[in-house]
């Protein structure tokens, strides 16, 4: 007999079953404030699917390179899923990398879009951004 693993077309489809046989059980965690907060298999599933619908709507095409700059967090695992979701291809970065890392990424992969984290990580990408010109959309969590 065959395992989920094995019969599953790609790992958004695993999700998404698994998803929907856990429902309201704890998928993702983070502290706040030094509380433990959890996201359910069920809410991560709902904002997969709804920003890879985003990322489609903004033009982004199957095999479209999208650059992920985040903190692990579980907004990164999301996107994540969200960009493959979507057909598209996920361009992880180092959250220490500098304007010139960002450049050489961002020409070598061609990305059509970036979703970062957090205004602290947007500064060293803004200027590779504007260097490179390849970005068309940049996505904040």
């Amino acid at each position: 007999m065959l395992s989920d693993i094995d019969s599953a077309n790609n790992l958004v489809e695993l999700f998404l079953k698994r998803a929907d046989e856990k429902g309201d059980l704890p998928f993702l965690g983070a502290k706040s404030g030094g509380v433990w907060q959890t996201t359910s298999w069920s809410a991560a599933a709902e904002q997969v699917c709804l920003l890879a619908e985003s990322l489609r709507e903004l033009g982004l095409k199957n095999g479209d390179r999208i650059c992920l700059v985040a903190e692990n967090r579980p907004e990164w695992c999301i996107a994540d899923l969200a960009i493959m979701a979507a057909g598209c291809i996920t361009v992880p970065t180092y959250i220490t990398n500098t304007e010139r890392d960002h450049v050489h990424i961002l020409d070598n992969s061609g990305a059509k879009a970036v979703i970062v984290s957090t205004e602290k990580l947007l500064r060293p990408l803004h200027g590779a951004l504007q260097a490179t010109g390849v970005a068309e959309h940049v996505i904040g969590i």
